[in-house]
């Protein structure tokens, strides 16, 4: 498998209760992708061109209440405590690395 751009972080937030800070838009729910979990390695290239290696340490659901679904929907992922909001600008890709996730029903 070759690395995927999951997508571009648009927002960070640190909320209580998760152990790093959490990645916006996260994830689309697209079949084409493969599955992702906690620990699923992940790399992070920010605006400038660094790598952050690193892997998903949560993944976030959205209760849309009585509001409709977006046209994607997507989930939020959590990053380690290792890693802090001033690390990851806005603008950063997150990829799935080579090695991460399985194809879903393989």
């Amino acid at each position: 498998m070759s690395e995927i751009l999951l997508f571009t972080v648009e927002e960070i937030f640190k909320l209580s209760g998760r152990p790093g800070p959490v990645l916006v838009p996260g994830i689309l729910n697209k079949p084409s992708l493969p599955s992702i979990r906690i620990g699923t390695p992940i790399f992070i290239v920010t605006p400038s061109g660094d790598r952050i290696d690193t892997q998903i340490a949560g993944v976030e659901m959205i209760n849309y209440g009585r509001m409709p679904l977006p046209d994607s929907p997507s989930a939020p992922i959590g990053l380690p405590s290792s890693l802090s909001k001033d690390q990851i600008p806005i603008g950063s890709k997150v990829y799935l690395t080579s090695t991460g996730g399985d194809r879903a029903g393989a």
